[in-house]
């Protein structure tokens, strides 16, 4: 009876992306709050005052006691939703939540717009998506999964998207979304798609949570040791980071736990949506039990851009607008549990307390004199002392044991959704890119006769632009308001802000922001 109102989320997963990272993911739900793939609760050793039902913010338990995912699956290929439909997890989604059609979108973005409309996806979905709202009593908002290279993750998903916000417009939208690769790309034409679809959700999506595949196979190369990474291997880390994140909406926590309080702390102006998601720890298991994952080591881990899940550079010499880290873990308890690590957190002992975290962030903002090789994360100078939100699940991580999927289990986890100007790296890649093709106009002429035009390129180009020219200038902010400190305090007229020593002022400085 004291329990607090349960919010509602509805995940979306649009394109073949948006789906297997969708199947990880849920999978890995099931894990953690003890309900079996045909949708059942694992009711071994549990007993009614042990149940914490906060998860049902993300199931639906039907009059049958099968547990349902508010979910919505479409490709416009059939084969990966066919896939999902023969495989464990068949029965544990609703048959109608599954989408497939039969033409894929070419890898084409206006291929994806115009079968949207032509073939009537967008209202099917739509249909799907306000039969789960239907299903709510107090929905707080959505989490849209695709990527931006392909054709269905961009173009479907921006015309899905705007009906989404046409119909709930006071509902929340994050948007977890995989942006190509540098070295990882599936197609040529994925900057063209990946521009056009930044462009038409720039207005319309509240938070888009910034992943991209060559970040995810560097940690399973070179933090799991898989010498040869699949997608498999991919999603899995992608799914432990999107557990991380939704933790506090499906448990009880110390951290303000609805979407628009999680957006309202992130995101302190609109332009500046964009934060990159990081995951401590990650280690192979056979190096799991010769190591500790205490607090501190795991905080620190955190900021740094070896466990960050978008290819970015130089976080330390970049600075944070703003953070969100979350910390989940629990000790044994004390005398009930239920199964699958779904807990009443005053049955368990916190793991991690507040303190602890503060301790280590506060180390990494100001690090001790007798370490001289940790460089001190920045945040924007008018954010400094109060930019960074901590929230404590008390709830352990579950760590799906895969073949072939060798990450340690652990007793504690971090997430970090930072809000980081490093982000412009990731637009600035994209947008050279882009430049590349369309000085030549190659491959516009596919774009073109799928109802394309010419001035669109120029829109998107132009858009994506002042993306990154917002960043810019809130760099240049920051970089006058430093020097006028490091002047005042008379140490100097030189400051590091993109990991090299440059004078403030030069016309240098706007020329080599784009590249750092």
């Amino acid at each position: 009876s004291d329990m607090p109102a349960v919010k509602e989320c509805i995940t979306v997963h649009i394109g073949q992306a948006g789906v297997q990272v969708g199947a990880r993911t849920w999978e890995l739900f099931t894990q953690e709050h003890g309900i079996t793939m045909d949708g059942k609760l694992n009711q071994t050793n549990m007993d009614a005052d042990s149940l914490d039902t906060s998860f049902s913010s993300f199931f639906q338990e039907t009059n049958s006691g099968q547990f349902v995912p508010r979910s919505v699956f479409i490709d416009t290929e059939p084969t990966v939703i066919n896939d999902l439909k023969a495989s464990k997890m068949g029965h544990l989604f609703h048959p109608k939540s599954l989408l497939a059609f039969k033409q894929d979108c070419k890898s084409n973005f206006f291929e994806g717009r115009t079968m949207a409309s032509a073939f009537k996806i967008q209202d099917v979905v739509l249909d799907r998506i306000r039969l789960a709202v239907d299903l709510c009593d107090n929905l707080q908002g959505f989490f849209v999964f695709h990527s931006v290279g392909g054709g269905t993750g961009s173009g479907v998903a921006v015309e899905v998207l705007h009906d989404m916000r046409d119909q709930f417009a006071k509902k929340t939208i994050f948007e977890p979304v995989i942006y190509p690769s540098q070295n990882y790309s599936s197609c040529i034409v994925e900057p063209y798609n990946c521009l056009f679809a930044t462009h038409f959700t720039r207005d319309i999506v509240d938070l888009s949570i910034m992943l991209d595949n060559e970040a995810a196979y560097n940690i399973c190369s070179n933090k799991l040791g898989i010498k040869s990474p699949h997608f498999s291997h991919v999603n899995h880390i992608i799914a432990q980071c999107i557990s991380g994140v939704t933790s506090p909406l499906r448990y009880e926590t110390q951290l303000n736990a609805t979407l628009n309080e999680i957006h309202g702390n992130i995101v302190p102006t609109q332009p500046f949506r964009y934060p990159l998601l990081s995951l401590a720890p990650i280690r192979n298991e056979t190096r799991g039990s010769h190591e500790a994952f205490g607090t501190e080591e795991i905080v620190k881990e955190l900021f740094d851009v070896k466990n960050c899940l978008c290819d970015c550079i130089k976080l330390n010499s970049n600075r944070y607008l703003a953070a969100v880290l979350i910390m989940r873990g629990a000790s044994a308890p004390s005398s009930e549990a239920t199964a699958g690590g779904t807990r009443k957190p005053r049955d368990v002992e916190a793991a991690v307390s507040v303190n602890e975290v503060l301790t280590a962030v506060n180390e990494l903002k100001n690090p001790p004199k007798n370490k001289t090789h940790v460089r001190a994360i920045k945040f924007v100078p008018w954010m400094e002392g109060s930019g960074i939100k901590i929230g404590i699940v008390n709830a352990k991580p579950v760590i799906p044991r895969t073949k072939g999927f060798p990450m340690a289990d652990t007793d504690k986890q971090g997430i970090l959704l930072g809000n980081n100007t490093a982000v412009r790296q990731v637009f600035v890649r994209q947008y050279v890119r882009f430049l590349k093709l369309y000085y030549h106009k190659a491959y516009v002429w596919q774009f073109i006769g799928a109802n394309g035009d010419d001035d669109t390129f120029i829109e998107a180009k132009e858009s994506f632009r002042d993306i990154i020219d917002a960043y810019e200038t809130l760099l240049r902010g920051c970089a006058d308001i430093e020097q006028e400190r490091l002047t005042k305090s008379g140490t100097g007229n030189t400051m590091r802000l993109w990991g090299r020593t440059e004078r403030v002022g030069t016309a240098r400085m706007g020329a080599n922001a784009a590249h750092s």
